[in-house]
């Protein structure tokens, strides 16, 4: 009876054993997995750009989180930072680099430096990189030697150049597509990652910069020129056609769709002016009658999809380092320090 006992004992034993060992857990999150980053562009005399990160279960910020984790700060000018599965890429334009860092960590795994000029924004497609380069200006102060640079993932390393339109700028992923804003035409093109070649242009207003796409799947470009003003036209990318396009307000920049893809946000920034933040739904067929929110010195727009909230970086002028103002519609709710000139948001969660 003993020996009974003995032997049920050590099977219950051996199947708890088994199914602790069978339960996978979940490795621990790095300290930037969620929350808000912020992208701060730097000064272009002292090229000090910067990563900072917001907690919104705190409210704590974090101040040039790569100098945090690898006790050296990216300097240079940050132009923009994209995320891929576990990485970071972050774009400094004029140092011609791309720093890659472990997403939740910001610790560095490489640096890109061969084969970038001027890099701006970048997406990932077919398991490749697509990085647009606006080259050097002419005589002319235009842009003739812009490319997009294709990435190898693995290696971290410039494989190939695609020559595209003047001032390639934002880029979106749609279907097996990718396309490029040249700003400095009145032209987007489509790229295909299976030949890396370029597959046709669709004409919208002069000087595309940006992308969003709504709820509908419709894609919306805001285009915005010096010399013609601003513009949103709506893509119906499916087939290349536009659906519509209207004017709105001058300098436009910084398109963003709220979290459920209704809404459009942008930014407006003529200079001499305070800036103004403006809402449209995206039945909209003209502009907004008037601005959502109206503050100077606004230099980047980002939307919660989770809360809903506006998130702005205002620059202060371009002496010291700025502020992160938070809205909850045209009210504000909070504010937060920031590095030099916040160009940018991305909301990880």
């Amino acid at each position: 009876m003993k020996n009974a006992k003995s032997f049920i004992l050590s099977c219950a034993v051996a199947i708890l054993f088994i199914s602790g060992c069978s339960q996978t857990e979940e490795p621990p999150r790095g300290e930037f997995a969620s929350g808000v980053i912020i992208v701060n562009e730097g000064n272009f005399t002292e090229s000090n750009g910067s990563i900072g990160f917001f907690d919104e279960s705190n409210l704590e910020v974090t101040q040039d989180i790569f100098n945090k984790a690898n006790r050296v700060s990216p300097g240079g000018i940050i132009q923009s930072i994209y995320f891929y599965n576990d990485l970071a890429f972050i774009i400094d334009q004029v140092g011609n680099r791309i720093e890659v860092v472990e997403a939740e960590t910001f610790k560095s795994i490489a640096v890109i430096e061969v084969g970038l000029s001027t890099p701006r924004y970048m997406v990932v497609a077919g398991g490749k990189g697509y990085v647009t380069n606006w080259g050097n200006f002419d005589d002319n102060y235009d842009l003739p030697d812009s490319y997009v640079a294709v990435i190898d993932l693995e290696n971290f390393i410039v494989v190939k150049s695609i020559e595209t339109g003047n001032g390639s700028e934002g880029l979106v992923v749609y279907g097996e597509q990718v396309y490029v804003a040249n700003s400095y035409t009145n032209n987007i093109e489509a790229i295909d990652p299976a030949t890396d070649a370029i597959t046709g242009s669709i004409s919208v207003a002069t000087g595309p910069i940006a992308f969003a796409e709504d709820k509908n799947g419709k894609v919306w470009v805001l285009s915005s020129s010096y010399f013609s003003g601003s513009a949103l036209t709506q893509l119906d990318l499916s087939t290349e056609k536009v659906l519509k396009s209207f004017p709105v307000s001058a300098s436009a920049k910084s398109l963003n769709t709220n979290g459920t893809g209704d809404h459009l946000y942008y930014l407006s920034t003529p200079f001499g002016t305070d800036a103004e933040v403006r809402m449209l739904f995206i039945d909209a067929i003209e502009d907004a009658g008037e601005a959502l929110i109206i503050a100077p010195n606004l230099y980047a727009l980002g939307v919660d999809p989770t809360s809903g909230l506006i998130y702005l970086g205002n620059h202060n002028g371009f002496q010291g380092n700025g502020t992160v103002l938070r809205y909850e519609g045209s009210t504000l709710k909070d504010n937060f320090p920031a590095g030099v000139a916040p160009n940018g948001f991305v909301f990880r969660k």
